[in-house]
């Protein structure tokens, strides 16, 4: 690599690196305040929250590289601009096609990186993210007992009048060495307890206690009420008369709570964003081949249309009264059959077409994930065809000037590509335009805008914008000229 190859490379590190920095923290950021009602409060160890969000980097970093390549070519270009270091070169008789062409080799080897870790990596980080998502939707938030509220956990209704917190010393002299009844630091005290029972069909129950504290039970998955002074009330629902009442100094209520426990579930099914493109391409070829054997239904159902016979126009040659009544009867009783058939067959084709139908979205849907492995990496070297040329012509290699720049553009390319793709789920467009219709119109732009730079040929009238954006884009000198 010649020195001017290395020099332009790593004028793009620096800001590449602090762009996907940036992009990432927002997508994080973004991401936290969408979940944080779905995976804080619920009792979630930080592990698992901080391994929650690192497998959901997967797909962020997948976007934000194409994004910071962008950046990078506007900032880089932009400061050679502003240093005039892009006329140097032109004096010194290189083109502004070999200043780009670095840029450009180093994009392609970072979109061939990219395809390799959208088809390796990223299918495995969305699968155990969503798999970590369902187990974490699952559990249930910690229970949190509230004065005069009524908690309801699976058959047991639980209410307290007063919850003192932390948890006073009276209750420790209840304890002995032989049979203490001492609760875990922190513990909170309750006071006036009632659970009611429902877990017995066959009975009523309800336990009232005059104080008492709960703990969680992790390894049975249980709760523990431990209550002292109370009574336990019991009335079967066969037998209004049979009528039980106990009293108790101390006692204990287990009420089971697996929901409450963390437990990570496995799942061998994938969903198309989970696999990669071998996999991929195996379902859309069994997917073909459903839409082969449907069709073959289609061909077998009209060969079985129409009757064997139908009648009409026939004449007989009976002269009497009774045999012509009977072929008439025969003739109906032959529609009748036609029309029951045919009505069959039509139920029979209106079914072949739904599932044709289903097949043929599924296949679009999975191609249309198999471009997007190739299309959104590719959009590296579009984005270096948009940056350079921008950045040279806007002469200021600031964090602003990128940004502004790389938003319009990005929200133009995923406004492309989000429409694509719902344009090709519902069979309007082929996956394969759907997909790559933002880098085809996206990167001609980024020819054009290349091709008259380098020709030196003005595509944006910056003396006709305001002077506040020409200092922004060009500089305070030209805004004062």
């Amino acid at each position: 690599m010649s020195i001017l190859s290395r020099y332009i490379v790593r004028e793009h590190l620096g800001p590449f690196f602090f762009s996907l920095a940036v992009i990432m923290f927002v997508f994080v950021t973004k991401f936290v305040v969408q979940y944080i009602g779905k995976i804080f409060g619920k009792g979630l160890a930080f592990s698992t929250i901080i391994e929650f969000i690192y497998l959901n980097l997967a797909w962020m970093l997948a976007l934000a590289v194409p994004m910071a390549v962008l950046v990078a070519s506007l900032m880089a270009f932009g400061r050679l601009s502003a240093d005039n270091e892009i006329i140097a070169l032109k004096t010194s008789g290189i083109n502004l096609y070999r200043t780009i062409r670095p840029a450009l080799i180093a994009a392609s080897l970072l979109a061939v990186l990219m395809v390799i870790y959208n088809d390796r990596v990223l299918p495995d980080f969305n699968h155990k993210a969503r798999l970590m998502f369902s187990s974490i939707a699952r559990k249930k938030p910690t229970l949190q007992l509230e004065e005069g509220i009524y908690v309801q956990l699976d058959k047991f209704t639980i209410l307290v009048e007063e919850v003192e917190r932390p948890l006073s010393e009276r209750l420790s002299s209840k304890g002995t060495i032989m049979n203490p009844t001492l609760p875990p630091s922190g513990a909170d005290k309750l006071k006036q307890v009632i659970i009611f029972d429902a877990s017995d069909p066959s009975r009523q129950r309800a336990v009232v206690a005059k104080s008492g504290f709960m703990v969680f039970d992790r390894r049975r998955e249980q709760l523990v009420f431990t209550l002292f002074d109370g009574e336990i009330h019991e009335m079967s629902r066969t037998d209004p008369d049979a009528y039980r009442r106990i009293e108790f100094a101390r006692n204990v209520v287990y009420i089971p709570a697996p929901d409450m426990v963390f437990k990570r579930r496995e799942d061998s099914w994938r969903g198309d964003r989970e696999m990669n493109i071998a996999m991929m391409r195996e379902q859309v070829q069994n997917y073909r081949n459903s839409i082969q054997n449907e069709m073959s239904k289609t061909l077998e159902v009209w060969q079985n249309v129409l009757p064997d016979s139908i009648p009409g126009g026939r004449k007989t040659l009976s002269s009497t009264y009774g045999e012509k009544l009977d072929g008439l009867l025969n003739d109906l009783r032959s529609l009748s059959r036609a029309r029951r058939r045919l009505q069959a067959s039509v139920q029979q084709l209106t079914t072949i077409a739904t599932s044709i139908d289903y097949f043929e979205r599924q296949v679009n849907k999975y191609l249309v994930e198999i471009h997007k492995k190739f299309s959104i990496p590719f959009a590296c070297i579009v984005f270096v065809l948009i940056g350079a040329p921008l950045g040279i012509r806007a002469r200021r290699g600031s964090l602003g000037v990128g940004m502004s720049f790389s938003v319009g553009f990005f929200l133009l390319y995923w406004a492309c590509l989000i429409g694509g793709e719902e344009l090709a789920d519902r069979k309007l467009l082929s996956p394969f335009l759907a997909m790559w219709f933002p880098n085809i119109v996206v990167g001609t732009a980024g020819v054009l805008m290349t091709y008259r730079t380098v020709r030196e040929t003005v595509f944006f009238r910056w003396d006709r914008l305001p002077r506040f954006l020409q200092s922004f884009f060009k500089g305070e000198d030209a805004a004062t000229r």
